[in-house]
Order: structure tokens, then sequence, then C-alpha cells
């Protein structure tokens, strides 16, 4: 079944390589948020899930770096294996892609 999944996107930098915004970090976002959503009630308030990802699917393959809650799920992309995931939240204009609870339909 493919529900829409309300969420707004509140911060998508443009990819320093490509010079477009990154379809394979917004993907990865956008389906870590519909799983969290997909949970409903099973998923406690408190879920969080952080971890690194092999970017494939545009001309320049990166490492990625995702942090999600039932609230927002982040992206960092061109980040080096094993970044300090703590530390690319606290500097939010680092992110790459943020997707919030509420606002536009993404399905």
């Amino acid at each position: 079944m493919n529900r829409p999944v309300t969420q707004k996107i509140t911060t998508c930098t443009i990819c320093p390589h490509t010079g477009a915004p990154c379809q394979p970090g917004y993907e990865i976002a956008r389906r870590l948020c519909r799983s969290i959503l997909a949970g409903g009630d099973m998923i406690p308030e408190d879920f969080e899930i952080s971890g690194h990802v092999d970017m494939v699917g545009c001309l320049r393959p990166c490492t990625g770096a995702f942090h999600a809650t039932k609230a927002a799920c982040h992206l960092f992309g061109d980040v080096v294996e094993g970044a300090d995931i703590d530390a690319l939240l606290a500097s939010d204009p680092a992110a790459a892609i943020t997707l919030e609870a509420g606002g536009s339909r993404l399905s």
C-alpha cells in the first residue's frame, strides 16, 4: 500500500558536487519517516535510530549519516565513514535533508 506520509521539509541543502538536491538522500529520509509512521503506536515516543549508509544512485556515490525519531528524520550527505552523528546534529545547517512531522504530503 502506498500511503502518503505527512512530513514537511525544513532543511534541504544543495549537493556541492552535483549542484542539485540529493535525490538518494531524500529517498532514504523519506523511507525512514514512512517506516516509523507505519509502526504507529508500536513505536515509542522516545524511539530513535541512527547510522551510516552508502548513498548510491547518483553520479557521485558517497557516505551518508542519518538520525530519525518520531518527530524528524535527518540525513547528512558526503560525510566521512563513522562521522559523529551527534556532532552533525549539533551543526544543523550542515543537514542535507530534514523532514519533520506535519506539513505537506510526501508519498
